[in-house]
């Protein structure tokens, strides 16, 4: 399944310290590493999502740790057998959990990123991009295809990018290569998994979190903090 998370602008710091007792120490040291509060809620949310996929799917409630392949693609500490890709931007989380290998990647619609066109894009995708009504978001759906299909792969992002072409690809579910494309259109971000299979959606709030993670209201928990 794939879980989307897009209430990051509204996320606090109080919210932050409800689910904080969620994370792993290593996940919790990573976090703290972190200088400003709006990378930090990141990248502590791509984990609180990572918890929900497996108590959901899998049954496993435990605070898991990461052990990482030669090119950074993180693994489950004693399972590496649990399929899983998580990805966060500004203005929201994505986390996938499949039975096979899985690519997911969240850019935000955003025109500062069109700095990046020719460094980033292949000559086709750039004719694309410009051509476009919404610059913004066509960069946006391209970059996340790119970065979802390298995540796949275990490489991430490299310097091949720009020789990589989604131009001709305009649909929302579409094979490529060794697996499915699978893209959705968020207000203020565009969301790629890229898997042997198409994943159901699923967009959770806080309430959601909260409730399903913490077994109590929100506002309650929150009076508490």
């Amino acid at each position: 399944m794939l879980y989307i998370f897009t209430e990051t602008e509204t996320f606090t710091e109080l919210d932050l310290a409800g689910l904080w007792p969620l994370l792993s120490d290593q996940r919790a040291k990573r976090v703290d590493k972190y200088r400003y509060f709006k990378d930090r809620k990141l990248s502590a949310l791509a984990y609180i999502l990572l918890r929900y996929a497996l108590i959901e799917e899998k049954g496993l409630d435990e605070k898991v740790e990461f052990e990482f392949g030669p090119y950074g693609k993180p693994f489950i500490k004693g399972m590496p057998e649990l399929q899983f890709s998580l990805s966060h931007s500004t203005m929201g989380i994505a986390c996938g959990l499949a039975n096979s290998p899985i690519g997911v990647d969240i850019a935000d619609v955003d025109s500062r990123n069109l700095d990046c066109i020719k460094s980033a894009m292949h000559p086709s995708e750039q004719k694309a991009i410009n051509n476009s009504q919404d610059k913004a978001r066509t960069f946006a759906r391209f970059w996340s295809m790119k970065e979802s299909y390298l995540k796949f792969i275990g490489t991430g992002i490299d310097e091949n990018l720009s020789t990589i072409n989604f131009s001709d690809y305009n649909e929302s579910s579409f094979d490529y290569r060794f697996a499915k494309m699978q893209v959705i259109d968020c207000e203020k971000s565009v969301i790629t998994a890229y898997c042997s299979e198409t994943l159901p959606v699923k967009y959770l709030t806080k309430i959601d979190l909260f409730d399903f993670l913490i077994g109590e209201p929100h506002n309650a928990k929150l009076a508490l903090a």
